[in-house]
Parts: C-alpha cells; sequence; structure tokens
C-alpha cells in the first residue's frame, strides 16, 4: 500500500464520522497524520510493541496553559503492514484505529475505547 492509499483510508475512515465530531475536528485543527513508520520517541516509549497509531496533545475541553506540540492523531502504516497482509483487514483495521485515536482527543480512556469495541 502506498503512503496516499494509506491516506485515502484515513480520510475514508474521518469521512464517516457523525457532522458533529468532524466539526469539531476541523473547528480544532486537528491533523490525522499519515506516517510510514513511527518515530523513534514512539518505538521507545511502547517498546516491543506494534503501535497502530497516537493521539498526541489536549484532549477535546481540556485546557493546559502549556503545550509543546500542536494536538494531533499519527498512524505508521508500517505498522499496519507488519500485522495484515490482506488490503480489507488492513482497511478495517486501519478505520478502526482512526476511530480509537479519535475516541482518546474526546477524552476516552483506552479502557472505555476498548469496551466499545475500538
Amino acid at each position: 500500500m502506498t503512503l496516499k492509499e494509506f491516506e485515502k483510508i484515513i480520510n475514508l475512515a474521518v469521512s464517516r464520522l457523525p457532522k458533529e465530531f468532524k466539526d469539531i475536528l476541523k473547528k480544532n485543527q486537528i491533523k490525522l497524520i499519515p506516517r510510514e513508520n513511527p518515530p523513534a520517541t514512539v518505538l521507545e516509549r511502547y517498546k516491543g510493541k506494534i503501535v497502530f497509531g497516537i493521539f498526541i496533545g489536549v484532549p477535546y475541553g481540556r485546557f493546559f496553559n502549556m503545550q509543546t506540540e500542536p494536538t494531533r492523531i499519527e498512524l505508521y502504516k508500517s505498522s499496519f503492514e507488519q500485522v495484515f497482509k490482506s488490503h480489507q483487514e488492513m482497511k478495517n483495521q486501519i478505520i478502526k484505529t482512526v476511530i480509537h485515536e479519535i475516541g482518546h482527543y474526546f477524552g476516552f480512556s483506552e479502557e472505555g475505547i476498548r469496551k466499545l469495541g475500538y
């Protein structure tokens, strides 16, 4: 899968969100960034684990006095390719991961998101 195809699937996942959520993401300029590989900082933090994506920043509705980097969601193409061989399985997991990471933006815990099936 090319990075462009990966980005198209990410955009498809976002397009399926309810309008209210899309509007909030757009208004707050939350970017979903497709990357080929996780950066060294992510690999170090999650040593020995495969990371599909990560939410970085301040959750919606929470305010902090100091923020060092923009709030965003990064997704890592190589991680999906490592686990899934079928294009359809990969596409399904990318969509699931996009929803999972957006859930973190909206304040859901890891446990809460997993209980919802993401």
